[in-house]
């Protein structure tokens, strides 16, 4: 029978079978709750983030930005608005055993759901990829330190042979399953019965794009538009654009003849803004962006390509309609559109977030209004893709791993 790898601090690795592991989970660890936002796990997870954010000059963007995230005073904004939507005459409950599953492309977005099923007082398992980063290792380590402090038996970091029914037991005795990744491993996961009442929260796959207004784009200073450059390189450059919120295509409202060249500048500058944020891409990436490139030119559908370096690669559209390709490592087709009233054509079941930049809140929100159907969960300033937050693919995640009791 296959064993189950409990990490444990220090790097010491407990074994346990998989039927005392699944037993254990059932009987013992399902059943130790608390109250959401205790004390308690509030102060592990802000002095987590200290010691993170003493050290944040030698850590990854994406570590540090997840310090930032859990630092207290933002934990305890959290927990504000969490009070402030509950529903009168309503008290608040961990809903159980959650059982994780984290993606390998994009490490630290598995954190932030654990960390909110974590805050609102559950029992959780996480089966960890088979092989991390040496920071995403630094930070689970402080965290499994942490909860040893304080005697938590019920946070639990595991391994364990994919091909084995572990994850089958794991859900048998689960109330929450979070599932992140392609729409393969949702599909993997969803033929695997819950507790009766539990509940799938899936992220599967994405796409994202970018949506600028010509105008505000070509009043742009050249410090204004560095600016904004260097925000937009943190959403195509971490995770190297492999992140669902991260943009593959950039449409501008405008006139192609009029703003073709601002934006050729715009992207120059974009590239380079990545090429001070990280180290050239690696060498298959860099060859397949330009053989995607100029694949798409020889087709006809293609205007011009702009091709400086191995930072940004950009393939200028011609017409209107919607392009969807995922190459990765700051590769963007860019597509003119003649106003926001095409908008609502573009829009896919499977699109998660328009980052946008040039307009005002009524424009936003007309556009966002002007589609009620599926596809787009957040519309998100440039340099704000890949900010967590804990409404996430449309899901309150906070809430849908509560459980709560109508007192009348």
């Amino acid at each position: 029978m296959t064993d189950v790898q409990v990490l444990g601090t220090k790097g010491s690795i407990r074994e346990i079978s998989e039927a005392n592991f699944v037993k254990d989970l059932d009987k013992r660890i399902r059943h130790r709750t608390v109250l959401p936002f205790s004390d308690d796990r509030l102060a592990a997870v802000a002095a987590v983030s200290a010691k993170l954010l003493e050290k944040r000059a030698s850590l990854p963007a994406f570590v540090t930005h997840f310090a930032f995230w859990t630092r207290k005073s933002a934990l305890q904004r959290l927990k504000e608005s969490y009070l402030r939507r509950m529903p009168e005459t309503t008290q608040a409950r961990a809903r159980g055993l959650v059982f994780h599953l984290p993606p390998q492309n994009v490490e630290t977005v598995f954190l932030y759901s654990w960390i909110l099923s974590y805050l609102v007082g559950n029992a959780n398992v996480v089966r960890l990829p088979s092989t991390i980063s040496s920071a995403m290792q630094s930070v689970c380590d402080l965290f499994l330190e942490e909860l040893a402090t304080q005697a938590d038996e019920t946070q639990l970091f595991v391994r364990y042979d994919a091909a084995s029914e572990i994850s089958a037991g794991i859900s048998s005795c689960s109330d929450a399953r979070v599932v992140w990744g392609g729409d393969a491993k949702v599909d993997l996961f969803a033929s695997l019965p819950l507790r009766k009442g539990g509940k799938a929260l899936w992220f599967g796959d994405r796409f994202s794009w970018a949506l600028f207004k010509g105008e505000a784009l070509a009043v742009l200073t050249p410090q204004e538009c560095h600016v904004l450059a260097q925000r937009f390189a943190n959403d195509i450059a971490v995770f190297d654009q492999m992140a669902c919120a991260s943009p593959h295509t950039l449409y501008v409202v405008g006139d192609a003849a009029a703003h073709s060249e601002t934006v050729r500048a715009f992207l120059a500058d974009l590239g380079r803004s990545i090429r001070e944020k990280q180290p050239p891409a690696a060498a298959g990436l860099a060859i397949r962006k330009m053989t995607e490139a100029f694949a798409l030119a020889s087709t006809g559908e293609v205007s011009s390509v702009l091709w400086q370096d191995d930072a940004v690669t950009g393939v200028f559209a011609e017409g209107t309609g919607r392009r969807e390709l995922r190459v990765g490592g700051g590769f963007l087709q860019v597509v003119f559109l003649p106003s926001t009233d095409d908008i609502p054509s573009l829009i896919e079941e499977y699109d998660q977030a328009v980052v946008h930049f040039g307009f005002s809140s009524t424009e936003l929100n007309a556009m966002a209004a002007s589609h009620i159907g599926q596809g787009v969960s957040r519309w998100c300033p440039a340099g704000t893709a890949l900010d967590f937050d804990f409404i996430w693919d449309g899901y309150d995640i906070p809430f849908e791993l509560s459980r709560f009791v109508r007192v009348s």
